[in-house]
């Protein structure tokens, strides 16, 4: 068991005592432009990360896109596979590294197995996992429609979230059909205007993915001239993940790049002791999740950075950034209450430190649920030494659901809220398209004590007439804090400063 994962069981006490010596120091901090230079350093410290060491005696897997061979053993580097595909066919023993060569890129999801480390070997950039099946610029595979600007590509019935042109130079709009409930007329829920086929596209890279049962398969583009000549590089956002965790235990994920996934970077189920970290996440999300949940009447999109679903125990990112993520960079969800004599599931022992979140529209966001009256429970939950800029912004400003932008999102409801031990600490709060905050609590803990969060050192820098947002314990109304009223964050802990602007300096 790592030293790492003993801090997390032992309780957040020690955990905090363990980032004290890696606490960053954040009182110059006044402006985007300032956090921007800090930001930049710390993504520059997260890219030239070194490569962790298997522990001797170990199975070890390699994998490299550059001299593989998936009909080789896979047990050095003389004898890698080459693909991803080849590794989700062996069956790993825990215990188990799995390391892929740095420089190569490395379609299709990882399927990962009970308490096998994924790693990188090699010099250059971090190994790429892409969940695109392809780069789409080739003009060949584009064809033009009965409207003269629109073309399609046949990338088949996985959904599709988004087209991203250049590595990332721009993106495309995913046009969701929405049917008015009264006429039963169908319209652009982006524009408004009516729509009902490709041949209704009417903006530059806006487009529609006909995935549906008995349709075409084909993605639609609009672009005035054919997309494969316009640009070097397309890559598909397809309704997959980049690590596919489930519900395996003990897994570590170090020193990669996930780009170009329609749902999660990583997506976990219900886990123990899931590590992630000194990794990269950017485009990633966007697909549909389904057509009309939540009483909508238009597709609902999703699309995390890394996701654990069903309640956790020992949950660790660090050092990671998240850039242009549809939904929220990380998030922990959901719990799973006792049945048939079944473990009882809360969020227990979560800690995001040191990561770096822009452009996602939660940087941090975490939901409880529970049913039959059983409240659910978040235990020694750490954010620290964070840089958070932009919520909303980017990717997200699509979204059919705008206006729920946040850095921490907490989604609650009164009755099943309870948090011990959750603590904010010394991170750096940035711009929001909505509000910078939405965090709120309806239960008591069984103690007597509080279940909101002590928020400690941290800066909140926002222009003048901007929204901080939610801080409350249900039934208090939401609080607010402006140039007249930040003093209001004493009550949940001491340090915390903010910053608002008249004059709002770009932050590139």
């Amino acid at each position: 068991m790592s030293a790492k994962l003993c801090l997390l069981m032992m309780g957040l006490g020690l955990l905090v005592s363990g980032l004290d010596a890696k606490e960053l120091d954040f009182a110059q901090i006044n402006s985007p432009s300032a956090l921007r230079r800090v930001m930049d350093a710390r993504i520059a410290e997260i890219r030239a990360t070194g490569d962790s060491t298997p522990p001797a005696g170990v199975p070890v897997y390699y994998v490299s896109a550059a001299q593989g061979n998936d009909t080789a053993d896979g047990r050095t580097p003389s004898t890698a596979w080459q693909t991803t595909a080849r590794l989700n066919r062996e069956n790993l023993a825990p215990g188990s590294w799995v390391r892929y060569q740095r420089g190569g890129v490395y379609r299709g999801r990882v399927c990962v197995q009970k308490g096998v480390t994924y790693a990188a070997y090699g010099t250059g950039p971090k190994p790429m996992i892409y969940g695109s099946p392809e780069n789409g610029a080739d003009p060949k595979k584009w064809r033009r429609t009965d409207n003269p600007r629109v073309w399609s590509y046949p990338i088949g019935e996985t959904d599709v979230g988004t087209l991203v042109f250049d590595d990332g130079a721009a993106h495309a709009i995913k046009i969701v059909i929405r049917t008015d409930k009264k006429t039963g007329e169908k319209f652009n829920k982006y524009t408004g205007r009516p729509f009902n086929s490709y041949r209704d596209l009417d903006g530059d890279l806006h487009f529609w993915h006909d995935y549906y049962k008995d349709g075409t398969g084909l993605v639609y583009l609009y672009s005035e001239r054919n997309p494969g000549e316009r640009f070097r590089s397309i890559e598909f956002n397809v309704k997959t993940s980049g690590f596919g965790v489930g519900g395996a235990d003990d897994v570590t994920i170090d020193n990669f790049t996930v780009k170009y996934v329609g749902v999660h970077g990583v997506a976990a189920g219900t886990c123990r002791n899931l590590t992630v970290s000194n990794s990269e996440f950017v485009w990633i999300g966007g697909s549909i999740q389904a057509e009309g949940i939540y009483g909508r009447d238009y597709p609902t999109r999703l699309g995390n950075g890394v996701e654990i679903y069903g309640g956790c125990e020992n949950y660790t990112v660090t050092n990671c950034f998240f850039d242009q993520i549809y939904d929220a960079g990380v998030t922990h969800q959901f719990n799973i209450p006792p049945k048939d004599g079944m473990k009882r599931f809360d969020q227990k022992n979560v800690l995001f430190a040191h990561n770096v979140f822009d452009r996602c529209n939660y940087s941090i966001e975490y939901f409880l649920t529970a049913k039959d009256g059983n409240p659910s429970r978040m235990e020694n939950i750490l954010y620290a030494n964070n840089l958070m800029m932009n919520a909303g912004v980017g990717f997200s400003e699509q979204r059919a659901d705008r206006g729920c932008a946040a850095h921490v999102k907490g989604w609650f409801h009164a009755e099943r809220n309870r948090a011990f031990n959750y603590v904010i600490r010394n991170n750096v709060i940035c711009h929001s398209i909505d509000r910078l905050m939405d965090v709120g609590s309806g239960l008591k803990n069984l103690d007597g004590s509080s279940s909101m969060p002590r928020l400690d050192g941290n800066v909140f820098i926002e222009r003048t007439g901007g929204v901080f947002g939610k801080i409350t314990e249900v039934p208090v109304r939401d609080r607010m804090c402006d140039t007249n009223t930040p003093a209001f964050l004493e009550a949940f802990g001491p340090g915390n400063r903010c910053v608002w602007l008249e004059k709002w300096e770009s932050d590139r």
